[in-house]
């Protein structure tokens, strides 16, 4: 596919404009899909995505991307519909089923009064939504809401975009926000409304949070999800590849595909130097196991590609303008989407959710029990002259905690809020913004991990064992004992023993001021 025709590229529209069409803002509509829904709701697809609709009298159900269950080993999507309708008017059996799926999706259901939507476990679709001019919108990208309804940054994103120290941790606004004061995201974990008004419901978590008695049956059931959901990944797809990084999640990916390992490809890539210690080391580790390993050698010179400005341009656009790619960046997706020779990739994020990471990047041993606004607003960004906007920051958390209800489900469910913020506001935000804006430029992704039901298992671990990946490693020696005797790790560069100082310090410094 041309690069000028990646604009949004495996996005979706689901709307009631029926002036979608005739806005000029360079999408090529006629080459997307578009199918009437339901009471004047109409979906727009763009031409790689897929999609799949199960009606009845009473709703239309929709799912965009693709969902599969390795509880039930359902990996049809139209049946995965049509059980959604059996269980609906049931909320227990409804959520329960949603929670056991997998995947990277949109999910809506439209009635004669509204339309609902969720997203995947952890909001790897992007999913945005607004009522605008009396108008419905759920999309892939904020951006392209804002583009047909010709909207302006909000002041808060306006004053972020300025802040020279934004780009830290990601291009992503906090809480539901988007650079457009009348779109936000779906949270994970949530659903959201959209019919005479707009209405947020919290659907997990429901029950009390307790560390399991029984650690090694959390590490079995944990490995046995992610075995059956590497056997349904490698029957969806013909060509799918795992990409490898060196890391203990990727590894986990890896040793719970044993037994099926040759109907996978294996890659990883060097588009810096820091980069091939992990694609060298995943290259031994797949010759250990007998394994194929591709390395994808990236030229980072922009003058090598034709389409660099292009391509720059819609990663742009894709990330509502909140900032610039880097030129490395950029060049990779090129570089991929040309040599790349598989049809999926399976990419181990999410599983960090897990990992108990605000534990290990603040140096700590144990959280506040109670969460506040402030301590999101440390974690998301550093701020350490500009207090308005710490403030106004402090606001935005404010607002997600109490619209989404997580104030009230973590006071009576006792689930640790750490792995929250990991879970809704950093793959949420930042996570499905980069893989739906950008790295789904060179090719389609999924995400093993991507299980509300496997991370329940995983969350309720001792906190130990997460804190020193023991439950990430312990899978492994389970699921693949040949790679974990192979003792081939890499740890991230980025994660020093003094760039955790100075995050600790910083956190207690900004938790505790009053302004």
């Amino acid at each position: 596919m041309e690069w000028s025709k990646k604009i949004y590229n495996y996005g979706y529209l689901l709307s009631d404009d029926d002036k979608v069409t005739s806005a000029d803002i360079g999408v090529e509509w006629s080459d997307w899909v578009c199918r009437d829904v339901r009471s004047g709701i109409k979906l727009y697809v763009h031409p790689l995505a897929a999609y799949f609709m199960h009606k009845c009298s009473a709703r239309t159900h929709v799912l965009v991307g693709h969902a599969f269950n390795p509880f039930d080993m359902e990996k049809d999507e139209t049946n995965i519909l049509n059980e959604l309708e059996r269980r609906y008017n049931d909320d227990n059996l409804f959520y329960d089923y949603v929670n056991q799926l997998t995947g990277v999706f949109f999910y809506a259901v439209i009635d004669d009064k509204s339309v609902s939507a969720i997203c995947d476990c952890a909001g790897m679709m992007g999913t945005n939504y607004g009522i605008i001019n009396g108008r419905v919108y759920f999309s892939s990208h904020s951006q392209l809401i804002a583009d047909i309804c010709g909207l302006h940054d909000s002041d808060y994103a306006a004053g972020m975009k300025e802040y020279k120290l934004f780009k830290l941790f990601g291009w992503f606004l906090p809480g539901d926000e988007t650079p457009y004061e009348q779109i936000h995201r779906i949270i994970p974990n949530t659903r959201v409304a959209l019919g005479d008004g707009i209405s947020v419901e919290r659907f997990y978590p429901r029950e009390k949070y307790a560390v399991s008695d029984d650690y090694e049956h959390s590490v079995h059931a944990a490995g046995k999800i992610l075995s059956d959901t590497m056997k349904l990944i490698a029957q969806k797809w013909e060509k799918p590849a795992i990409s490898l990084t060196g890391g203990v999640d990727s590894q986990t990916t890896l040793a719970c595909a044993n037994g099926i390992q040759n109907k996978f490809k294996y890659y990883s890539y060097i588009s810096l130097e820091r980069e091939a210690t992990d694609a060298f080391a995943e290259k031994r580790i797949c010759e250990g196991l007998g394994l194929e390993h591709t390395i994808y050698y990236i030229d980072t010179d922009r003058k090598a590609y034709p389409d660099f400005e292009t391509a720059d341009g819609l990663i742009e656009r894709h990330y509502g303008y909140l900032g610039k790619g880097n030129e490395n960046d950029v060049c990779k997706r090129i570089s991929l989407s040309e040599q790349a020779d598989f049809d999926i990739e399976v990419k181990s994020w999410v599983s960090e959710i897990a990992r108990a990471s605000r534990y290990k990047h603040y140096l700590k041993d144990k959280f506040p029990d109670k969460v506040s606004p402030r301590q999101l607003t440390t974690m998301y960004k550093v701020f350490l002259w500009n207090r308005k906007q710490a403030v106004q920051t402090d606001k935005l958390f404010e607002k997600y905690l109490s619209n989404t209800r997580l104030y009230e489900a973590l006071e009576n469910t006792g689930y640790p809020w750490t792995e929250f913020f990991v879970w809704e506001i950093v793959f949420g935000g930042w996570g499905g913004l980069a893989l739906t804006g950008e790295h789904k430029l060179s090719n389609d992704i999924t995400v093993p991990f991507n299980n509300r039901a496997l991370l329940d298992i995983m969350l309720r671990t001792p906190l130990e064992k997460r804190k020193t990946d023991a439950m990430h490693k312990d899978i492994i020696k389970t699921m693949d004992e040949r790679l974990f005797n192979l003792g081939i790790h890499v740890v991230n560069g980025n994660e020093t023993h003094k760039r955790a100082v100075c995050e600790r310090i910083y956190y207690e410094i900004n938790t505790h001021l009053p302004w």
